[in-house]
């Protein structure tokens, strides 16, 4: 096994003008102050992940590290196969985020957003309901 088989892609940025996707490399920053017109985005629903939901988590995290197992906390981890939650705008998932117990702690291995909803707050819910979750646990 060699070091590159374990390697994260970048992930994908999607611009906030036109739309089109843009590599880390080709990426400018943008500095913006709260006269930018405001835009109302649907609700997240966060929840499990079920058997349907898997091909589309596989999905999101395939297109973030290029493949689901990937090393994390020393170890090497299939995602795939981590209990999961998923973020849901509209009908589809738009984010997801694995985890696995161990002991009493909540560990998140994998964190994933569909591109085109990258800087809309999936992330931050998913994480809040992990936190939820470890909690409750």
């Amino acid at each position: 096994m060699q070091n590159e088989d374990f390697g994260a892609k970048p992930a994908v940025l999607r611009c906030s003008r036109c739309g089109r996707f843009v590599d880390w490399a080709d990426a400018r920053v943008q500095i913006v102050c709260a006269c930018r017109a405001h835009l109302d985005m649907p609700p997240v629903l966060v929840r499990e992940a079920t058997d349907a939901d898997r091909a589309a988590a596989r999905e999101l995290f395939e297109q973030d590290f290029g493949r689901t197992k990937i090393v994390a906390f020393g170890e090497v981890m299939d995602i795939d196969a981590m209990p999961a939650l998923v973020a849901v705008m509209y009908t589809d998932p738009s984010g997801a985020l694995a985890y696995r117990l161990l002991g009493d702690a909540l560990h998140i291995v994998a964190l994933a957003t569909d591109p085109m909803w990258q800087r809309s707050g999936v992330g931050g819910y998913l994480v809040a309901e992990a936190e939820l979750l470890a909690r409750r646990l």
